[in-house]
C-alpha cells in the first residue's frame, strides 16, 4: 500500500550552475515524486545561479511546461550560498526542501523525508557513500571535525544538500554565508533556536554531467573565513552554553 500525504504543503528549489544536462532530470524526478506522494500544494523552484551554460534557458523551457515550476535567474555567479538563501526566501509553503541540480540524488528518498515530518522539525540527509575522490572525502570529513569542535555539531555530513525545513525557519533568521557555510550556518540557528532534527541516510550519486566547484580553493578559504568569523561571534562561556542549549 502507497502512503500519501495530501495534507502536506510544501515547497522545493534546487540551486543549479552548469547543469543544462542535470535540472531536467531532477525536476522531473520531483513532479514524479509529489504526485506519488499525493502533494497537491507545492511548489519547485529553480535557482539559476548565473550559470554560464544553458542551464538558465533550460530552467525556463521546464517553467513553460510545468504550471508549478518557476525560475529565479542571478544575473551573474554569486555562490551556493546566495543560491540557497534565495530559495529559502522564495519558498511559499509550510516546508521547504531543497537539493542540488547537479542529479546526484534519488528524489525518491523525499518519500521518507516527508513521513518523518510530524515527529521531527527538521530531517537532514547524510551520504551513506559519497561518491567523491578521495580528496574531498578528505576535506569533508575535515570540515565536519572541525564544526564538531567548535560548534558542537553533530550533524555527521552538515552539507549534505538533501534537507527538509519548515519554512517559518527562514522567517527568524539571517542567512549570511555566501559558500558552502551555510549548511552549518543554518544547523547552528535552528539549534539555537530550539528545532529538533534528524537525520536520515541517503544514496549519493556519481556527477555525470556538468562541472562541480564545490572543493575550489577559492571556496575553500571563503568557507574558512566564514567559520572564523561565525566562531569569534559565537565564542565565550556565554556562546557555549547558548550553543549547548536545548
Amino acid at each position: 500500500m502507497t502512503v500519501t500525504f495530501p495534507g502536506i504543503s510544501l515547497s522545493i528549489f534546487f540551486p543549479a550552475y552548469y547543469d543544462e544536462h542535470n535540472i531536467g532530470k531532477v525536476t522531473e524526478g520531483a513532479l514524479r515524486v509529489v504526485k506519488e506522494l499525493g502533494i497537491e500544494d507545492y511548489e519547485i523552484i529553480i535557482i539559476d545561479d548565473g550559470s554560464p551554460d544553458n542551464t538558465g534557458a533550460v530552467a525556463d523551457g521546464l517553467a513553460a511546461r510545468h504550471e508549478k515550476v518557476r525560475v529565479i535567474h542571478h544575473e551573474r555567479n554569486l555562490g551556493y550560498g546566495a543560491a540557497l538563501r534565495s530559495g529559502f526566501g522564495a519558498a511559499r509553503k509550510e516546508y521547504v526542501f531543497y537539493t542540488d541540480g547537479d542529479n546526484q540524488f534519488d528524489m525518491d528518498e523525499l518519500k521518507k523525508f516527508v513521513a518523518l515530518l510530524p515527529f521531527t522539525d527538521i530531517v537532514s540527509g547524510f551520504r551513506v557513500d559519497k561518491q567523491y575522490s578521495t580528496y574531498r572525502k578528505f576535506t569533508s570529513y575535515v570540515y565536519n571535525l572541525i564544526l564538531r569542535i567548535l560548534f558542537d555539531i553533530q550533524d555527521r555530513d552538515v552539507d549534505c544538500a538533501f534537507k527538509i525545513y519548515p519554512t517559518r525557519l527562514f522567517r527568524e533568521v539571517t542567512l549570511e554565508s555566501k559558500d558552502a557555510f551555510i549548511d552549518a550556518e543554518i544547523a547552528i540557528k535552528a539549534r539555537l533556536l530550539g528545532y529538533r532534527a534528524t537525520e536520515v541516510g541517503v544514496t549519493h550519486l556519481p556527477r555525470l554531467d556538468g562541472i562541480s566547484t564545490g572543493a575550489r580553493p577559492s571556496v575553500i578559504f571563503r568557507t574558512l573565513g566564514e567559520i572564523y568569523r561565525m566562531h569569534r561571534r559565537f565564542r565565550g562561556e556565554r556562546g557555549r552554553r547558548a550553543l549547548r542549549a536545548p
